[in-house]
């Protein structure tokens, strides 16, 4: 019995962690995941193009670069960054919807509803507009601090910071911060004149302007985010059993939020500030992928992950195609496929 309670006690490594989530992406399921990522992010380096780009321009690009080749240009300079932020992007919302879940056991917890996404969004438009002790800080610990924000009122006027908090209530809050916050972002846009137009177009959750500087600025951040991410896989899977029971069984359960908390603030606050507030992406994953492979989060997290970068990769490469040349913002596209999925969740947790 000492020895099965120490097991439990002793927390896993985060190598021994990434052994194990790497060995659960083997089955055929997760090898049609890969397949559909890939198809999307090639399909994006070449997909709707003034210079008609083919595949071979791609593989060329790749191999052998020719700066004097307009179109591997493109695909280098433009498409690349595009497809890949976008792929990142689509990951940290999909890991960060799984792990809101997980913590919280409400299958309807997303960055979008709990008011973490409009809560980055609200206080990057404040900075833009200058307000002075907003606009004094970097533009990615604004984010961080608005997500945190609007996380922590939800969560504080939903109940959620009881062991015994009403699911309903936290989205009930969460709806009412949500309306707040973007009461507050418009009120900015109106205030900001000049730059009304660029920022109703960050405020649709675009990508349409993403390029290598602004990959350097989110991978660093989303590879520590998703690490942290990774090693609360075992606490989570506890968690499941109730905020009890994984007490009992050695879990510290403060030390599991803060790390989930982290984890999801710092992914979805530097992703609004590459893109803007990109919506439901958080929601859809986590339910597909737990429809896939079920509840263990060894599991659960990578695929929601996958699921999330193919979703955002595949809804940009939509996003060009509908009122060419002129580009839809990917927010709006997961947008129309996130509100019909959301209410399709609420019946069905209505009926159960």
């Amino acid at each position: 019995m000492k020895t099965i309670q120490q097991t439990l006690n002793a927390p896993d490594s985060l190598l021994l962690t990434l052994i194990k989530s790497l060995t659960s992406l083997s089955s055929a399921k997760v090898i049609v995941l890969y397949m559909m990522l890939l198809l999307g992010f090639t399909l994006s380096l070449v997909g709707q193009s003034e210079f008609s780009l083919t595949l071979n321009d791609a593989w060329q690009a790749l191999i052998s670069p020719d700066s004097g080749s307009i179109k591997q240009q493109v695909i280098l300079s433009l498409r690349m960054p595009r497809s890949l932020i976008a792929c990142l992007i689509g990951l940290n919302l999909g890991v960060a919807g799984v792990l809101m879940q997980g913590l919280t056991r409400n299958p309807l917890a997303s960055p979008t509803l709990f008011a973490i996404n409009s809560g980055a969004a609200c206080l990057m438009a404040l900075s833009s507009i200058g307000v002075a002790f907003i606009s004094a800080f970097p533009i990615e610990v604004v984010t961080f601090i608005g997500a945190a924000l609007g996380g922590f009122l939800v969560f504080f006027l939903g109940g959620g910071l009881s062991s015994h908090h009403n699911p309903l209530r936290l989205i009930l809050a969460g709806i009412a911060i949500n309306a707040l916050l973007t009461s507050l972002t418009r009120a900015a846009l109106i205030i900001s004149d000049d730059k009304a137009h660029t920022l109703l177009h960050w405020l649709s959750g675009s990508l349409s302007e993403a390029d290598w500087q602004n990959w350097l600025q989110l991978w660093p951040v989303s590879l520590v985010a998703l690490l942290i991410a990774l090693s609360t896989s075992r606490g989570l899977n506890l968690n499941a059993l109730g905020e009890q029971t994984a007490s009992s069984l050695g879990m510290n359960v403060n030390a599991l939020r803060i790390r989930v908390c982290l984890a999801v603030l710092l992914l979805t606050a530097i992703s609004v500030t590459i893109a803007g507030p990109i919506v439901f992406v958080g929601l859809i994953a986590p339910h597909l992928a737990r429809s896939l492979f079920g509840n263990n989060h060894y599991m659960l997290i990578p695929a929601s992950g996958l699921l999330g970068a193919a979703l955002v990769c595949w809804a940009d490469l939509l996003s060009r195609f509908i009122v060419p040349p002129a580009e839809t913002p990917v927010g709006i596209i997961t947008a129309l496929i996130g509100t019909p999925f959301f209410i399709y969740l609420v019946l069905k947790e209505e009926k159960q």
